[in-house]
């Protein structure tokens, strides 16, 4: 074992927690050796029963860092006792008793063996960067151990956290550490316009900060928001820099020797300085030696998915102060350090505490596959954040449009069952199993591990056949390794027909088929019904049909994408038959004539037409549900009969009072039903002027049965008879309904007019003889007593005709005038 550090202190009190506790906390600060400390320390302890710990990591860097590092502790090569796994690569033996996750095989495993055999303790680590798959991990972990593992330990681990709230949600005990942190001297180095504004702002300023710094000594990490910015700043400082200063790259695209090579210390004594350009990569998990130096955009890039859309935008945005604290820490790991921040000390406080969660700004359509082969909807289960539940409910129909779920139930099918135990995203899962239904399943799988490591390589090139030329051996050979995995879960047989890449893209990406719009160059219309974009020197320019995988931007920008040809699309609507539909469309023009044509759609895009001239009737029903589906139900012959009916029945419904079977009548659920109630009286209908003449009253009011029309006008009658005797129409677009009545005719009334057998009290709206409004009360009793004597004050003078008694409780109720009621 290694020196002691600052973990080892507590380390008998984490041991007795997770011994009487089946979940813990751990707050750790940074350098304080938990990552690499707590798994060797608890590996033999006697609650953990021989078995397995699996330990999560949110970065393949740092998974692959962790067990190197630990196995080294015990003498021995990665993949005995300490192995790691992830995507497309392991070192794990039958001897392993600790692996090294990335965090998205957790779910995997989970759904595959909900008891986790042989697990006795998961470690989260990092848990503060609140990534998507931890969250996913620790919902579904917490609830195996609840239904299936009560001896299964959960150990959280973060050095940043809101850790009395996850406390509580665990019900588990928090346990400290300080950590060892050498003082770090901070500095705020603020440019002249904000660095979000011009990247060559941001490559300016950093440039001249980083030889302000190099009058300290040691190693220097620069926290930069991308690939791009890092490729750019280092072809600058190669030329600037002195001699004995390397500047290297550090970020999830590179390969694994080069990953090795940015963290490998330099040798003593050969005076040279290394200067790490670094994406948010090297902010927590990871101690790069020799860094003494840290110099902080304060800048990352991070998915955002706008749900209404379905795209996802890569957003370049400010860190949180819990990063900023985590990236300054790097200089202070083993000496004190400088960190040089690049905004305004005035506006550091005015930035997030904390990083917000992926649930709520992610596509959640792989989450949602999860829980539904876990049989749990997401309220079922824990969360320090909630998902979404408007991007929950867009995974849904994304799920139901390719054909995983069982109609009306929270239940795949043997199509989504069979991607959810592949570990492929919805998307790509539905193109392989598609493709293979074509005779190149095998092709389409290669093809999709390839864009899987396309995706973490620098590519210029929206044009995805040539992007895929740049893949190199090693990139290749992985991938190859992927898509092997892949044909042997879902058992794909040989391949009878060559690959048709395009396809395998519009199969995964059916809702981002794009068609160039007419006379506008390099702008296209998704399937969707979003409009996207070409970049202005793309290949693609010409072509008509394009299947497009990636689309970034405010402004929608393709950025990966392929032709299609006729045949193509053909074959698609085979596949995903939900995404061909016809439509009659009808239009009356403006010189009275009939345009009526067939539509052939694949989602938004109009595919092909064909004019109609002799319409069926079956087609004119096609056509009036297709209009009202497009326009509403507004260009009905609505008046106010038929607008309280329906205030009347969706009141009667929400309050409770129906049966089960009472139909709903809200403009959506309207619109869902008029197959049922509207479309019968359209029969002969052949202008939207016959609209006029529909019996729509009637119409509504058939959806009651008679004991229903008879409840609905014992409960909410439309008038309401006043003590003047008076019957009143009741207002039912307000809630509650409102009873306007002249102040006169309640005279003698002291107890509030109620619907609903009494239980829903009516507001009254009390007028003056010139019925403007007087007043407006649910406690009648009340105004007579506190109100009435000052309007009778005011307004006796003004109307001397009508009563107005000093004792209107005991006065008699009026519509007329005092001469008028003596007359009577």
């Amino acid at each position: 074992m290694s020196q002691a550090l600052p973990i080892d202190d507590v380390l008998p009190d984490l041991n007795n927690a997770l011994q009487q506790h089946q979940n813990v906390v751990l707050v750790a600060a940074p350098g304080a050796g938990k990552t690499t400390r707590v798994p060797l320390a608890l590996l033999h302890q006697e609650w953990l029963a021989g078995q397995r710990i699996l330990m999560l990591e949110p970065r393949r860097i740092a998974t692959r860092n962790a067990a190197r590092f630990m196995a080294q502790q015990l003498g021995e090569e990665t993949g005995r006792q300490v192995g790691y796994r992830m995507r497309s690569e392991s070192a794990t033996s039958p001897d392993s008793r600790i692996e090294v996750i990335t965090e998205g095989l957790l779910s995997r495993m989970i759904l595959q063996d909900p008891e986790l055999s042989g697990v006795g303790l998961i470690i989260f680590d990092e848990f503060h960067e609140r990534n998507l798959q931890s969250d996913l991990g620790l919902a579904l972990a917490h609830n195996a151990q609840q239904l299936f593992r009560h001896d299964l330990k959960l150990l959280v681990m973060s050095a940043t956290l809101d850790d009395a709230r996850l406390s509580d949600k665990l019900q588990a005990p928090v346990i400290r550490s300080e950590g060892r942190q050498f003082p770090v001297t901070v500095h705020y180095r603020a440019a002249q316009q904000p660095l979000l504004s011009s990247r060559q702002q941001l490559l300016s300023h950093c440039r001249k900060v980083i030889h302000e710094a190099l009058q300290h000594p040691g190693d220097m990490l620069v926290f930069l928001p991308g690939v791009g910015e890092i490729q750019a700043l280092q072809q600058q400082l190669q030329q600037s820099l002195p001699d004995h200063c390397q500047v290297m790259a550090l970020h999830g695209r590179l390969s694994d020797r080069d990953q090795k090579r940015a963290l490998t210390p330099l040798a003593r004594n050969s005076g040279q300085r290394k200067i790490i350009l670094a994406t948010n990569i090297a902010e927590s998990s990871v101690t790069i030696d020799g860094v003494r130096i840290v110099i902080d955009s304060g800048l990352e890039r991070r998915q955002q998915f706008d749900v209404r859309s379905g795209i996802e935008r890569l957003e370049t945005g400010q860190i949180s102060q819990a990063s900023a604290e985590q990236r300054s820490g790097r200089a202070g790991r083993q000496a004190p350090g400088q960190s040089y921040r690049l905004w305004p000390q005035s506006s550091h406080h005015s930035r997030a505490a904390h990083l917000s969660a992926e649930t709520q700004r992610s596509d959640l359509s792989y989450l949602t596959l999860c829980l539904y082969s876990w049989g749990c909807r997401p309220e079922e289960l824990l969360w320090l954040t909630p998902p979404s539940d408007a991007a929950i409910q867009r995974a849904q129909a994304l799920l139901q449009q390719l054909g995983m779920v069982q109609p009306g139930k929270w239940q795949l099918n043997d199509h989504g069952q069979a991607i959810a135990d592949s570990g492929l995203e919805p998307r790509w899962g539905h193109a392989i199993l598609s493709a293979a239904t074509l005779g190149f399943g095998r092709a389409a799988a290669q093809l999709v591990a390839q864009l899987q490591w396309l995706n973490r390589s620098a590519s210029h090139t929206d044009d995805l056949e040539l992007a895929l030329t740049r893949l190199d051996k090693a990139q290749r050979n992985a991938a190859g390794q992927l898509a092997q995995r892949w044909i042997d879960t879902l058992q794909l047989e040989s391949d009878q027909s060559p690959l048709n890449a395009a396809l395998v893209l519009a199969l995964a990406y059916p809702d981002r088929l794009a068609r160039r719009r007419s006379g506008q160059h390099g702008e296209y219309l998704l399937s969707s019904g979003t409009g996207a974009c070409l970049q202005v020197d793309s290949g693609l320019q010409q072509q008509e049909w394009l299947a497009v995988s990636e689309i970034q931007g405010q402004q929608p920008r393709i950025r990966q994408a392929l032709p299609l040809q006729d045949d193509d699309l053909d074959a698609l609507t085979q596949c995903c038959p939900w995404l061909n539909n016809q439509q009659v469309v009808i239009e009356w023009l403006d010189n009275g004539q009939l345009k009526a044509e067939k539509q052939q759609r694949l989602g938004q895009i109009i595919w092909r037409r064909q004019p109609l001239r002799d319409l069926s009737n079956d087609d004119w029903l096609l056509a009036w549900r297709d209009y009202f589906q497009r326009q509403g139900l507004s260009t009905l012959p609505w008046d106010d009969g038929s607008r309280t009916l329906c205030q009347r029945a969706e009141l009667l419904r929400h309050q409770g009072q129906c049966n089960a079977d009472w139909p709903a009548m809200d403009e959506h659920s309207l619109q869902q039903a008029i197959d049922v109630w509207l479309l019968p009286l359209l029969h002969q209908a052949r202008h939207l002027r016959d609209l006029k003449k529909l019996p729509l009253y009637q119409a509504l009011l058939a959806r009651l049965d008679w004991q229903q029309q008879q409840q609905l006008e014992q409960q909410l009658p439309i008038h309401w008879q006043v003590a003047s005797g008076s019957r009143i129409r009741l207002d039912y677009s307000q809630q509650p309904p409102v009873l306007a009545v002249k102040l006169q005719e309640m005279f003698g009334v002291t107890q509030q007019p109620a619907l609903l057998s009494g239980r829903l009290p009516l507001q009254l709206h009390l007028l003056s003889p010139a019925q403007r409004p007087l007043a407006v009360t649910q406690d009648l009793a009340s105004f007579w007593q506190n109100v009435y004597p000052e309007v009778r004050k005011e307004l006796r003078g003004r109307y001397p005709k009508h009563p107005w008694p000093e004792d209107p409780v005991s006065a008699t109720a009026t519509r007329f005038t005092k001469k008028a009621s003596q007359k009577g």
